[in-house]
């Protein structure tokens, strides 16, 4: 296997947090070894690499690869698959198993036909052993296979975790359109909040912002709900020292003091939400929800606010935004004072809106969309 002669993997991340990513990483021990658009390759040891595994909040898959070799058509790539790896060592016919394709820039140019490729080589290669074929499913199968090609280039890898990492486990509702749990986890960072400050999230919807930043206080793992299925495929994988790895950062976690986080929202639904989500999280009872207005929330100092207002579809139009935007700056600078705050604006056209100066303006992705997160310092 590849991955073990050379301790190389490879990390995919959401567009505009490939420098937060490789912060990250290197933050459990990795060394960066190139960062290239959506992805991070790194190496690290296998101690490492269960630690990043369970605990980033950050990336969004972790791949290790098993091989790789140039790949100029659509023969070699199914006869490569074949006989380069034993599929039935990684795992059984019970099992189940999915793949995710990406080709660009390659003989082989679609990549539902790399993948059909790639899933007859490995029911062959059962076939040839025992008569049988395990079964494939699109999504939910136990163990998920990577195929990449890129100029002729293919590596074929293991997924870590089966699911994108952004699915922590404590979001069982949402509103239309939520907020990534990455992303918010990676505008949590950007703050820089420490609990220094009380935070508040006055536009919290289902609270996915209000978990996030629980998750990093408290130093909950982000993997401590998730179910993930991969990591345990490894060949080499040691299952004793993944159990005390996880044990060890579990008992990191610390209780959340009242009244340091908390989030409004004027829909009775998003908070039901809320509540629902943030009680999968040991601790979350001290997180203070309400619903009402942000205009409506007490004049208070030195708080932190971090908030993704509503914007396009889910307010109606162009005018609603502005005067929701209008309407938060005033907020603002009339009952937050000696406070930061931290809005991510539904397009670049939006922080003005606040009529407010910011501090600084960072360009992220949200899924497609092109965002912006604003810092607005008020002063007392």
């Amino acid at each position: 296997m590849e991955y073990i002669k050379t301790n190389k993997y490879f990390a995919q991340v959401a567009g505009s947090l490939e420098t937060l990513g490789s912060a990250e990483l290197e933050s459990f021990g990795a060394k960066i070894i190139q960062s290239v658009p959506r992805g991070i390759r790194f190496t690290c040891s296998k101690e490492q690499l269960y630690r990043i595994v369970y605990c980033s909040r950050i990336l969004q898959r972790v791949l290790a690869p098993l091989v790789s070799f140039q790949c100029h058509s659509e023969k070699y790539l199914y006869n490569q698959a074949r006989k380069a790896i034993d599929w039935t060592a990684l795992f059984s016919l019970n099992h189940s198993f999915g793949i995710e394709c990406n080709v660009s820039g390659s003989n082989i140019s679609h990549s539902l036909y790399a993948s059909q490729l790639l899933k007859d080589a490995i029911c062959d290669c059962f076939r040839d052993k025992y008569q049988q074929r395990p079964d494939f499913k699109p999504t939910g199968a136990d163990i998920t296979f990577n195929l990449h090609i890129r100029e002729n280039w293919a590596v074929i890898a293991l997924d870590l975790t089966g699911i994108s990492m952004h699915k922590r486990g404590y979001r069982n509702k949402a509103n239309l359109a939520p907020l990534q749990e990455t992303l918010a986890a990676a505008i949590i960072k950007l703050s820089g909040w420490d609990g220094s400050r009380r935070l508040l999230d006055p536009m919290c919807g289902s609270g996915t912002i209000l978990a996030e930043a629980m998750m990093q206080y408290c130093n909950i793992p982000a993997g401590y709900l998730r179910k993930d299925m991969g990591l345990q495929y490894l060949p080499d994988f040691d299952a004793d020292k993944y159990a005390e790895i996880r044990k060890a950062e579990n008992g990191k976690i610390k209780p959340l003091p009242k009244n340091l986080i908390s989030g409004s929202d004027i829909s009775v639904g998003s908070l039901t939400y809320a509540r629902e989500n943030l009680a999968n999280l040991p601790g979350a009872e001290n997180i203070d929800l309400r619903v009402c207005r942000f205009q409506d929330i007490p004049r208070q100092e030195g708080r932190c606010i971090i908030t993704n207002p509503p914007y396009g579809v889910r307010l109606g139009n162009d005018d609603s935004t502005k005067a929701l935007y209008h309407d938060l700056g005033d907020f603002l600078k009339q009952s937050c004072p000696d406070s930061e705050s931290y809005i991510l604006c539904g397009n670049k056209d939006l922080a003005p809106e606040l009529r407010l100066r910011a501090y600084w303006k960072k360009s992220l992705k949200n899924g497609d969309l092109d965002v912006k997160l604003a810092k607005v310092i008020i002063r007392g």
